[in-house]
């Protein structure tokens, strides 16, 4: 779990191909105060490609808010059962 102050917040789009490979990772969201943060986080994005394969054929999108702490410590909001 985070600690209660979160540094930055990026929310991006992320597409895959059938096969899991990522193949594009759009910001929908950046902070301007931290752009190393989107950078970081762009980077382990690709680097955690393959994904597991959706399970469908073609291409599918999905969003996801990243929380990052000073540390660069960082949790994703679709896991968060929210900050004491």
């Amino acid at each position: 779990m985070l600690p209660p102050l979160v540094h930055a917040i990026v929310v991006v789009e992320t597409e895959v191909d059938g096969t899991g490979n990522v193949q594009d990772v759009h910001v929908v969201r950046s902070p301007s105060h931290a752009p190393e943060v989107t950078k970081a986080v762009i980077a382990m994005i690709q680097r955690a490609s393959p994904f597991p394969a959706p399970g469908q054929p073609g291409a599918m999108k999905f969003t996801e808010v990243w929380l990052v702490d000073h540390s660069g410590r960082f949790q994703l909001h679709t896991l968060t059962e929210g900050q004491p």
